[in-house]
């Protein structure tokens, strides 16, 4: 690069204009911020419906949309939190039930995490800040899943959200930032009960920080210094580093009295610390006994804050589990069932109200937890829990392998410059932070933990090791840029070059990543962060075509879903109808239409239920016959690996098929469309 051709000069140029900005501007920071947050809002929503729903995505939908049509809702642990339950009922009243509602409110949670950044300000400088919120926005993983109805995103973005809201009360000890985190500790707890689990990482980091602090408060340092001897004439000395001074250096390795003496003497120190901090919060404040009872009042009000939005999201609506759990017939409200509106608006009902919430609450839990012995006809009864059916061993690098696959394809810039950034704050090259090695033995432990508390190993746990780990990306990516930005300031066109071309490799993985995972192949087995049950690409404009025919049918039927296998024959892990007719109606949850085998069958219930369309089974090979020859029906499902299918009838009757994958892999996940345009009945005839 030449300075002749004018690049340099302009580069300069641009950045001492940049430079002056930032330092004549004191929001300067913050719009930064709030840009990439729009930026992010917009990468979310583009496009936010294209994608066909997912089986968990139709089956929470489901139960949303049931919540808005019926009123009844109670908390169930294998639907996960009920926060979005809750909200997605809201959007499907005001917008109407469709794959953009759904995934609407994780697209705009996800794309607020990048403000939790700026609550960080007193531990990363304003480059790092920006670099965090930065990488929130564009990080693949963090983009997929934010594009996706689940509630791992919302967890992991509530949970961090409360996590820096206890970090700016240590910064400035003002209980508001403890209110606000217990309101964002129920939203987590509301949103998934793995939330529970980022406790537990807190709490572990917490541990490892206090260790690094009591015994190697200077990182890395201090392990050479305590460990290297001084060589003869003092050549090692002179070699060393001065950021390594002082040390102890002796002849030969240090004896086992200087081990203890120096053991002792940190023991001692880290004493003489505790009591340190005890006395200065004592001389900070004039009664510190009556200090330390208002903190006291504040955790009380914080937990107070945290039980209300508890009780908002978990407390049962209209019937509770008895409008779930019924035929739907049968799923009126209840006499004199204390939902949430009636027992806060009533103080005589309130207790009940918070009798029955806690007993449901505790009773899901027990569920979930290792503990359990619950169970339902949707999980197998207990926990996510990886030793039930193969070897433990062998489970855990199963999940583990998954989703570490996830991370390192989709998120490998974050997961590199995480541990080029703890390096850094390790070895003092950037500003040695409590905050940077607490965010990386967050995310490190995640990646082997989190394999532990889960049934399947699925790609999107990798969220939840991708947020603590961008905190020490940020600044690994804060200190390439200023190398490129201080190199450019003193005509170090070597030094700027490499910075450069370091900067644009990291754009090019997160480009590479974000268009080929998240916007492109979206459905495709070979994405890493398409889990199984994503039906293909092609269904969507088939479901547009279903909904069109059904809304132009005034029919009786719309579709006609066939399984014609029974006996030993009769396949129940994939078949989407029931072998016993008098059985169809017999539904032990309120699944409509509860002909189905529901769950084998999901995401359509979904799309049957948000476009109103009228379901029909059908088990009898010459019954379907009759039906195609009589056009009772614009629409008829069937699959492949069903022999019975009468495919010459159907095509004589006028009717086209094609072929879906309901799921990305298996010979018997793959069903059949058929659909005829003369079959609708648009009601001119008598």
């Amino acid at each position: 690069m030449s300075r002749s051709s004018g690049v340099v000069p302009a580069l300069q140029q641009f950045r001492r204009r940049g430079q002056s900005w930032l330092d004549s501007d004191d929001h300067a920071t913050v719009k930064l911020v709030v840009a990439i947050t729009l930026l992010g809002l917009a990468l979310r929503v583009v496009s936010l419906g294209y994608r066909v729903a997912h089986f968990d995505e139709g089956r929470v939908a489901y139960w949303a949309w049931h919540y808005g049509e019926t009123g009844n809702f109670a908390y169930r642990y294998i639907i996960h939190g009920p926060f979005i339950q809750h909200v997605d009922r809201w959007l499907f009243g005001l917008i109407g039930p469709s794959d953009f509602a759904m995934r609407l409110p994780v697209a705009v949670v996800g794309a607020l995490l990048p403000l939790t950044a700026l609550l960080l300000r007193e531990h990363l400088n304003r480059s790092e800040i920006v670099a965090l919120a930065l990488l929130f926005t564009l990080d693949p993983v963090l983009l997929y899943y934010s594009r996706f109805m689940r509630s791992d995103v919302l967890v992991a973005a509530f949970m961090f959200t409360a996590f820096a809201f206890l970090v700016r009360l240590y910064d400035t000890r003002k209980a508001r930032y403890m209110y606000a985190a217990g309101v964002f500790l129920a939203l987590g707890f509301a949103s998934k009960e793995n939330a529970l689990i980022y406790v537990a990482t807190w709490l572990g980091a917490t541990g490892l920080l206090l260790a690094k602090i009591l015994g190697l408060p200077n990182g890395f340092r201090d392990a050479i210094g305590f460990l290297l001897p001084r060589q003869v004439n003092g050549i090692a000395a002179a070699v060393l580093p001065d950021r390594f001074a002082p040390v102890e250096f002796a002849s030969g390795p240090p004896s086992a009295s200087a081990v203890r003496n120096r053991i002792v003497g940190r023991v001692k120190g880290d004493v003489g610390r505790v009591v340190g901090v005890v006395r200065g919060f004592r001389a900070r404040h004039d009664d510190a006994l009556l200090t330390a009872g208002a903190y006291v009042g504040h955790i009380v009000l914080a937990v107070l804050a945290f039980g209300l939005v508890s009780l908002f999201f978990y407390a049962p609506r209209g019937a509770g589990i008895d409008g779930i759990e019924s035929h739907p017939a049968l799923a009126a409200t209840t006499p004199g069932y204390v939902g949430f509106w009636e027992g806060i608006t009533n103080p005589a009902l309130f207790p009940q109200l918070l009798e029955t919430t806690i007993d449901r609450v505790v009773e899901q839990w027990s569920n979930w937890l290792p503990s359990g012995e619950g169970g339902s006809s949707e999980s197998s009864g207990k926990w996510f829990w990886p030793f039930s059916d193969m070897k433990p061993f062998d489970t855990y690098m199963k999940h583990f392998w998954t989703s570490t696959a996830a991370l390192v394809q989709g998120s490998r810039v974050v997961a590199a410059l995480a541990g080029v950034g703890y390096l850094l704050d390790r070895l003092g090259i950037t500003t040695p932070r409590h905050l940077i090695p607490f965010c990386f033995y967050a995310g490190f432990v995640s990646i082997f933990g989190y394999p532990l508390g889960t049934d399947i190993g699925a790609p999107w746990l990798a969220a939840h090791m991708v947020v603590p780990l961008a905190v020490p990306a940020a600044v690994a990516l804060a200190a390439v840029f200023r190398w490129a930005s201080q190199s450019l300031a003193t005509d170090d066109l070597s030094g700027f070059g490499s910075a450069t071309l370091v900067l644009f490799a990291l754009c090019v993985l997160v480009t590479q990543a974000g268009v080929g995972q998240v916007y492109t192949n979206t459905t495709e087995d070979s994405n890493p962060m398409v889990q199984y049950a994503q039906p293909n690409a092609e269904l969507k404009d088939e479901l547009r075509e279903m909904d069109r025919l059904a809304t132009a049918n005034n029919g009786s039927s719309d579709v006609v879903v066939y399984y014609g296998e029974s006996g030993n024959q009769h396949d129940r892990y994939n078949a989407y109808v029931g072998p016993e007719r008098d059985e169809w109606d017999d539904a032990y949850r309120n699944t409509r239409p509860t002909c189905l085998m529901w769950y084998n069958s999901l995401p359509l219930p979904w799309y049957f239920a948000a476009d109103e369309m009228d379901v029909d089974c059908e088990n009898s090979e010459r019954n379907l016959e009759s039906l195609a020859d009589q056009r009772t029906s614009p629409v008829i499902i069937t699959q492949n690996f069903d022999p019975t299918v009468p495919e010459e009838e159907l095509r004589a009757a006028g009717y086209e098929g094609e072929s879906y994958r309901l799921r990305t892999t298996g010979d018997r996940n793959v069903f059949t469309v058929w659909t005829n345009e003369d079959a609708v009945d648009n009601g001119t005839a008598d």
